[in-house]
């Protein structure tokens, strides 16, 4: 009998979900706030993939030997793609799930027993009650700001105004060390601004191996970043038409615009999940098992709903398993060692899988650029790829540094599902030149 699966939240992990629990033959309610493609579609991800886009291309005119003096990519340019991207992707989408006969419902979605919704509209008010056999929770996450350190929309800036982002001043601070705040680092810096770096005391992209923050902090300073590292920003000060950030330990450094990155927190304060027997202390969010159910049966939470790390292919990662697991489908268990996560600043930065251990019991090879004729032609041969592997030679993770950083570790996500081991990744020669060769090089490196 075909089961009835309501979907709470409209990105790229809702409609991962909805897409799944389709085409495993349930009926599939999708309650998306705005139109399909989520904040991520319409205000965060796409935006800001489309802004480093831009900074690639000047990257490109900048460094290529063959590009001559092209011009530098400005808001006008910018700006008419994105809306054009944005309507022609999300509609795709849209288009997707229609074809598959998911019901689409504009509103917010609040549980009125664990089984049940309420859906208002913009104004609070009800417009249609659903019940149904698995409810997943897809409501992606909203920024988190420091009382002192919010945007007011004009001299202090975050992810969701890149949509609306005119025009760019002569100097920029960035707050914020992670994989946004280096992306905007990078993404101003080649767009011509003086860029200034807030990085606090855990340095550049804490949340991967050291190696690699350190080498992407060299480079983006020897393209004319001031990182100022150790000290975290304190508040703002009005200074004339400027902006002063003030720091924590009294230094001040005025610029005409500031973007705030600092981090995020799941958005479910909306839910009411008290009312399935779910409730989360704020700024916390519910545990899930392997196939991302939560304690309560038949509600699942996926994504940055979840919980950390927030990045866009786990969260469709842990949708499919969802969907298809609601949908009575058989799945694998959702494996989090296989997610690739990126940052897409130039050089890029990646990691998958188990990096290190305390213990000593992970080994490391690691492979330079230079040794990737493709590297070469791009002129890009600074960084590396790094294998992780256990005592039976068993391939258990990886972290790249350089173009297409993120490309190169699929193989690696692929070996960590399948157990392959470092001979088996050793024995495969990839087409060449190109920079695919690098993990399998690495391999044959150990």
């Amino acid at each position: 009998m075909s089961k009835q699966i309501i979907i709470i939240g409209g990105g790229p992990a809702g409609i991962e979900a909805a897409k799944a629990a389709a085409k495993a033959g349930s009926r599939v309610t999708l309650v998306s706030e705005g139109p399909v493609g989520g904040r991520s579609g319409w205000h965060s991800l796409l935006p800001s993939k489309v802004w480093l886009s831009a900074a690639d291309t000047a990257g490109v005119l900048a460094e290529s030997p063959f590009s001559g003096s092209g011009n530098v990519p400005t808001p006008a340019d910018i700006l008419p793609h994105l809306q054009q991207l944005k309507q022609q992707w999300n509609g795709r989408l849209a288009e997707e799930l229609a074809q598959l006969g998911v019901t689409i419902i504009n509103g917010v979605a609040v549980f009125t027993s664990a089984n049940s919704v309420v859906v208002n509209d913009g104004d609070g008010q009800p417009v249609t009650t659903l019940t149904g056999d698995a409810i997943i929770v897809a409501t992606g996450s909203v920024p988190f700001f420091p009382p002192n350190l919010k945007p007011n929309g004009k001299t202090v800036i975050a992810p969701r105004f890149f949509s609306g982002l005119q025009s760019l001043p002569g100097s920029i601070v960035v707050i914020g060390a992670g994989a946004t705040g280096t992306e905007a680092v990078y993404l101003f810096n080649r767009l011509g601004l003086a860029v200034t770096w807030i990085v606090d005391q855990f340095g550049v992209l804490p949340d991967y191996p050291a190696a690699a923050g350190e080498l992407m902090a060299d480079i983006l300073v020897r393209r004319g970043v001031t990182l100022v590292q150790g000290t975290l920003a304190d508040h703002f000060e009005n200074e004339g038409d400027k902006i002063a950030v003030v720091l924590a330990d009294g230094s001040r450094h005025v610029t005409e615009l500031v973007f705030v990155a600092i981090g995020r927190f799941s958005d479910l304060s909306r839910l009411n999940l008290e009312a399935a027997d779910l409730a989360v202390e704020p700024g916390k969010y519910p545990n899930v098992d392997a196939f991302c159910q939560t304690r309560v049966p038949g509600i699942y939470a996926v994504g940055d709903a979840a919980g950390p790390p927030m990045v866009a292919n786990r969260a469709m990662a842990m949708a499919r398993v969802a969907g298809l697991h609601a949908a009575g489908a058989e799945v694998a268990p959702y494996n989090p060692q296989t997610v690739v996560a990126a940052v897409y600043a130039e050089p890029q930065v990646a990691q998958v899988g188990v990096v290190a251990a305390g213990d000593g019991s992970i080994q490391t090879v690691r492979l330079g650029f230079e040794a990737a004729m493709k590297a070469h032609l791009l002129g890009e041969t600074e960084g590396f790829v790094e294998l992780a592997f256990d005592g039976a030679r068993k391939v258990v993770g990886g972290t790249a540094v350089g173009p297409h950083a993120g490309d190169i570790l699929a193989p690696v996500a692929l070996a960590i599902q399948v157990g392959a081991t470092l001979d088996d990744l050793a024995a495969i020669f990839a087409a060449h030149p190109t920079l695919s060769e690098l993990a399998f090089a690495a391999a044959r490196q150990a």
